[in-house]
């Protein structure tokens, strides 16, 4: 019985020093944007243009979580001892939405590969390039669709999991959740997006709140690759 005490208090500490970790992170990089903003707008917003270090940094990002989550995917023991044919689905859709993030960001490498826009395409795109979220019928709701994306990724699917039935749930189904250590990484670029809205150009302060959540998504998606079990809320003796 006393063993079982102090297993538990070991995992208890563990994820303990995770969130620590994770909510230190999150700081470091919040506040490094919200001095760059109050110091330096004018730069902040050009490195936020099109084309600029920000988006492709995010773009990046974005890519290597989805790489993440297909060698997440390879690793959790859990899945692999899991018989049900659907047990990797959550995981591919991940991966794979990471993947669309990542196109998505550079318009599919059309300014990097210099390839026409088709038609089709053109006419009912806002900006006449070959991306999804600037068709016209997604345009005006696409920073509405992020930031409930980042609220049920970064904040509702955690906290939900804090509680037994909720953690309970989301092993029978298989779906990762992100670490309670990066909420702040979510929650904090929200805030960000929105003070700043009418301080910073409209697209600099929606691309700054993008980054922050694409180095969120990294970090849960690196996580599973060190620690499996942690992103099914697992025990210590689970993989």
């Amino acid at each position: 019985m006393r063993w079982e005490i102090v297993k538990m208090t070991s995992e208890k500490r563990s994820r303990f020093i995770q969130f620590l970790w994770g909510s230190a992170l999150a700081i470091v990089f919040i506040a490094g944007f919200v001095i760059w903003a109050e110091t330096d707008p004018r730069s902040l917003v050009r490195a936020c243009l099109e084309d600029g270090p920000i988006e492709y940094i995010s773009a990046l990002l974005f890519g290597l979580t989805s790489l993440g989550f297909v060698i997440f995917m390879g690793r959790s023991r859990f899945l692999r001892r899991r018989t049900e044919w659907w047990r990797y689905v959550f995981v591919i859709c991940w991966a794979l939405l990471m993947f669309v993030f990542m196109g998505e960001e550079v318009s599919w490498g059309q300014r990097i590969f210099d390839y026409e826009t088709p038609a089709s395409v053109r006419d009912s795109n806002v900006q006449g390039e070959f991306n999804i979220h600037n068709y016209q019928y997604v345009e005006h709701q696409k920073y509405r669709l992020l930031s409930i994306m980042m609220w049920v990724t970064g904040f509702l699917l955690p906290v939900v999991a804090l509680a037994g039935r909720g953690r309970r749930l989301f092993q029978k189904l298989a779906f990762p959740v992100l670490p309670i250590g990066y909420m702040l990484l979510f929650v904090g670029g929200w805030i960000f997006g929105k003070y700043y809205y009418n301080i910073l150009m409209y697209d600099a302060s929606s691309e700054v709140r993008e980054i922050l959540m694409a180095i969120g998504l990294f970090c849960f998606a690196l996580h599973g690759v060190i620690r499996p079990r942690d992103l099914f809320r697992l025990g210590p003796e689970s993989g």
